[in-house]
């Protein structure tokens, strides 16, 4: 984990370096702010969230400020892109799609196909019942 982190501050201070936002300290962090446990909002209306105490150790290990903005998932890699902030922090999968858009750092969480059904008298029947996904 700690070569892990230190690869990720290294590329988050290559992120800074190359944007030109050096010396301005502060790198703005984007999210969703709806992904709990890994990002969301809480009753102080601040994000927060494993992403965000991820972000904020990185942000502190290269000396740098972290300003977290919330983003709806559809557009977070068009404002990257377009610059509203500096780096995406969002639980996001890396595909081929988005990997030609977007650079990527090492996982920090490897993704895990899960499936959860609701146990009611110890049989599960998924007859009729609501898929949903987010990759």
């Amino acid at each position: 984990m700690k070569s892990l982190i230190k690869g990720v501050v290294a590329g988050l201070a290559l992120s800074v370096a190359l944007s030109g936002i050096a010396s301005a300290q502060t790198i703005r962090m984007g999210t969703e702010g709806a992904y709990p446990p890994y990002n969301f909002i809480n009753d102080s209306g601040q994000v927060d969230g494993f992403e965000r105490e991820l972000g904020d150790e990185l942000c502190k290990r290269a000396g740098l400020t972290c300003e977290w903005v919330t983003n709806e998932w559809d557009s977070i890699i068009p404002n990257l892109v377009s610059g509203n902030y500096d780096t995406i922090i969002a639980g996001m999968s890396i595909t081929e799609e988005r990997d030609k858009v977007i650079d990527f750092t090492q996982d920090y969480f490897p993704p895990s196909p899960s499936l959860f059904v609701a146990l009611s008298g110890g049989s599960a029947d998924l007859k009729g019942g609501v898929i949903a996904a987010q990759t």
